[in-house]
């Protein structure tokens, strides 16, 4: 007969159920990753010609049988993550004693899901930037709270500098997801190439908007150079942060969780750095994308 403490199996099961939820959001973002690049125009051959091409038009790429696949995976995995965000709702609600931090995030990830599950009615197959925002910003949030919450607490911060670190990233995340929405890839090529274009474009910050639809034009070349711009900008901003709250889980003897970060952080300045001269291969911008979402996450979880 088990001695085990009703108390402390409820609190196994949430972590069992918010570890799965972790595996179903890590396929979400790939998923979710892959159709939006496809859609936008990566991965297309020959390459730049046919991105160039889409960009023009105004286009997609075609539908394959890869996409039609990848549509179907993300109907199913969604609705799994229904399932088990609703049983983490009533893992820690149905019975008494609440558990009232785990209750909190369970409720806050039921939000997003029947949020993300409305925005994909409303808005299906649009790659607006709205919509694409939404999507990537709901779905990598979700990640990064179930981890949270398949983790015990910390005591405290890693370091004072924690969320205004995660704030950057979600900043750089974003504008990430905008240049990918708004066909921006080829905008400009390294900083220097970047500021040299975007003195000589000019053009409003209001471009900016990811509301505002722009024509083809000068315009448009504008916004994507300034979202490059920014983008490039933002990441030079983000290294010393991310190593100095490193360092501050270092100091904690939170030795996993610091070199977990550093190797993410190493990953991504490779992965990011060798997008242009490799040509923006399809499988290393899902790379970038996915070690971005695995470095939010692992950034609550210091905060």
């Amino acid at each position: 007969m088990s001695t085990e403490d009703p108390l402390a199996r409820r609190l196994r099961l949430v972590r069992m159920l918010a570890w799965a939820l972790v595996a179903l959001m890590l396929a979400t973002v790939l998923l979710s990753a892959y159709m939006r690049l496809w859609q936008s125009g990566l991965g297309c051959e020959p390459w730049p010609d046919c991105y160039e091409q889409a960009l023009r038009g105004g286009g997609e790429a075609a539908a394959g049988a890869g996409l039609a696949l990848a549509r179907l995976l993300h109907r199913a995995v969604a609705s799994l993550v229904l399932v088990v965000a609703l049983l983490l709702a009533l893992a820690t609600l149905g019975v008494r004693p609440r558990l009232r931090r785990e209750a909190g995030l369970a409720l806050v990830l039921l939000a997003l899901t029947l949020g993300l599950a409305a925005l994909g009615v409303v808005a299906r197959g649009s790659t607006r930037p709205p919509v694409v925002l939404g999507n990537l910003l709901g779905g990598f949030l979700m990640l990064a709270l179930a981890l949270r919450l398949a983790m015990p607490a910390a005591a405290r911060a890693a370091t004072r500098l924690a969320w205004p670190a995660l704030a950057l990233l979600l900043l750089q995340i974003a504008l990430g997801a905008m240049v990918s929405a708004t066909h921006s890839t080829l905008a400009c090529e390294g900083l220097g190439d970047c500021m040299q274009r975007a003195q000589a474009l000019g053009g409003e910050w209001s471009l900016l908007d990811p509301w505002r639809s722009l024509a083809p034009g000068t315009d448009a070349a504008a916004r994507g150079v300034r979202l490059q711009l920014l983008h490039r900008l933002l990441a030079l901003l983000l290294v010393p942060v991310l190593l100095l709250v490193a360092l501050g889980a270092l100091r904690q003897r939170r030795r996993v969780a610091a070199g977990a970060l550093g190797a993410l952080l190493l990953l991504q300045l490779l992965v990011g750095g060798l997008l242009a001269p490799a040509g923006w291969p399809l499988a290393q911008v899902l790379a970038h994308n996915l070690t971005a979402a695995l470095m939010l996450a692992l950034l609550l979880r210091l905060s």
